[in-house]
């Protein structure tokens, strides 16, 4: 299953990037889908750093996420693959300058175990709605960042 998501949001690349690049560093907001996430690997973020997170997947059920950075080209392309319960993928987001702004570009690909599969088509909905609506939480919280001059 494949799922690409665009969102503009009013920062500059090098913020968009820089915030996502850090989201171990971001208290979560109460409600998200996201209730613990931390960097389990020593040293700056590069290729290699890994992620571990607890998430809420479905009403009632959390699951634990492994992540690792594949990807690393700042401000253009962060990219990571993740293994959780019954899944593993690949996550990309691509960053472009676009009128004052950033476009963001998420494609997020998953396989599913045999298990899973069945339940395919309640995870394609409820997941496109928490990525969709995670996409808008990040746009808030970053429009709302004061920029700084330097």
């Amino acid at each position: 299953m494949k799922v690409e998501l665009k969102i503009y949001i009013n920062r500059p690349p090098e913020a968009v990037f820089t915030f996502l690049r850090d989201k171990h560093l971001h208290r979560q907001k109460p409600g998200s889908a996201v209730l613990a996430l931390d960097k389990v690997t020593s040293g700056e973020v590069a290729v290699g750093t890994r992620f571990r997170e607890v998430v809420r997947m479905l009403p009632g059920y959390r699951g634990m996420i492994e992540s690792e950075i594949t990807d690393f080209q700042p401000f253009m392309l962060l990219g990571e693959t993740f293994t959780g319960p019954g899944m593993r993928g690949k996550l990309l987001y691509h960053f472009c300058s676009d009128v004052g702004g950033t476009t963001l570009t998420q494609i997020q690909e998953f396989t599913f175990s045999k298990w899973m599969k069945a339940l395919k088509p309640m995870v394609r909905v409820t997941l496109g709605y928490m990525l969709r609506r995670r996409l808008r939480e990040i746009k808030a919280l970053l429009e709302r960042i004061p920029e700084t001059s330097g």
